[in-house]
């Protein structure tokens, strides 16, 4: 099941890069909707990387580096692309779902459940 979540993990990362790069549809009527898709896009991100490695998600720093250093490139080339414009208040959404969900996800793993 681990190499099933981590395809999963890559073809999110592939598809929110489409998403983040690709010409925005316009305005939503819902004020700040984009930063709450942020957030539970990284929530979500996090929730299936955590679930493509054998331990809890914490004990893997340098993939939680890797999700921050993820958003912080999306907003880098957004900065450049005419048609998209990077935010700080997205990062910090971004940043958020990964925090919010390093708090509630669990802090061991069985390997009976695996």
């Amino acid at each position: 099941m681990i190499k099933l979540y981590r395809c999963l993990f890559i073809a999110l990362v592939f598809l929110t890069a489409y998403a983040a790069f690709s010409p925005s549809e316009g305005g939503s009527s819902i004020p700040h909707i984009d930063k709450i898709f942020h957030f539970l896009i990284f929530f979500l991100l996090s929730f299936v990387l955590d679930l493509s490695v054998e331990e809890p998600l914490i004990k893997y720093p340098f993939l939680i580096l890797f999700l921050f250093f993820y958003a912080i490139l999306i907003e880098f080339v957004q900065y450049f692309l005419s048609y998209r414009s990077a935010e700080l208040f997205d990062f910090l959404s971004d940043s958020m779902g990964i925090l919010v969900y390093l708090v509630i996800a669990p802090r061991n793993k069985s390997r009976a459940t695996r």
